[in-house]
């Protein structure tokens, strides 16, 4: 669980925080939201495909991180065993919220229940004068451009779903035969026949936008299933009990 709560000098003068690599805290995350910028870095190594938000039914872009709703096995332990890395991964302990209705004034929002908080080792947060430090302007900023990215990914998926690219998909996985069989419903991929059957206009302007790449990106990913249905497998046969020696 998270406990955000709005980054206040007077609260968290003291705080520093402890850059890490552990992404443990994602072990039960099975699927990882992402933004447009992920794809072109997370391809190479995961499943890329679009989820229902439940509450909103806007489409989220996500990477596929196991096939066992609540088991990432990515991120079971240290280290992280993929080359490549979401950018969300890097947020913590912060989030970025809009602070009006129009979108132009943000707040930083600190997790203070987050085990990257300390106050006796790492960055500080605030200097002996109560200003911000250098390192936390940095990290302002990158939230700032956090925030832009996720806009800019809502916007492409919401036009995706306009010129109704996007086609519910049942994935049936199973690595080897002694192994589950994985059955994945819910996400959502670019219809490669619809996305052949637009009009020379609208292919233009995905193009234009860097739509298209992106879309590429999203089906060359697809091929990664078999390496998550592996590493599922492996995950699996170490999590079951060992037969007793006869």
């Amino acid at each position: 669980m998270t406990n955000h709560v709005p980054l206040a000098k007077d609260q968290h003068v003291n705080l520093r925080v402890i850059e890490s690599g552990d992404y443990t805290r994602f072990k039960q995350q099975n699927l990882i939201p992402i933004v447009a910028r992920d794809f072109f870095t997370l391809s190479a190594e995961f499943p890329l495909v679009f989820v229902t938000n439940e509450s909103t039914k806007d489409f989220i872009p996500v990477a596929i991180m196991g096939l066992q709703d609540g088991q990432n096995i990515y991120c079971q332990e240290e280290p992280f065993p993929a080359h490549v890395v979401p950018l969300g991964f890097g947020n913590a302990p912060f989030a970025i919220a809009a602070a009006d209705e129009n979108r132009e004034q943000f707040v930083v929002l600190v997790d203070e229940d987050s085990q990257l908080l300390s106050e006796t080792a790492g960055q500080a947060l605030f200097n002996e004068d109560g200003e911000k430090t250098e390192y936390m302007e940095a990290r302002i900023e990158r939230l700032v451009q956090a925030a832009h990215q996720n806009e800019q990914t809502a916007q492409v998926t919401q036009y995706l779903k306009d010129k109704g690219l996007l086609a519910t998909q049942q994935v049936r996985l199973q690595h080897r035969p002694d192994g589950r069989l994985y059955n994945i419903d819910g996400i959502y991929t670019v219809n490669e026949q619809k996305l052949n059957e637009l009009s020379d206009e609208d292919f233009l302007d995905m193009r234009s936008r860097g739509i298209l790449s992106l879309i590429y990106a999203h089906l060359h990913s697809l091929q990664q299933l078999r390496r998550v249905s592996e590493r599922q497998y492996h995950a699996d046969l170490a999590a079951s009990p060992t037969e007793p020696s006869s």
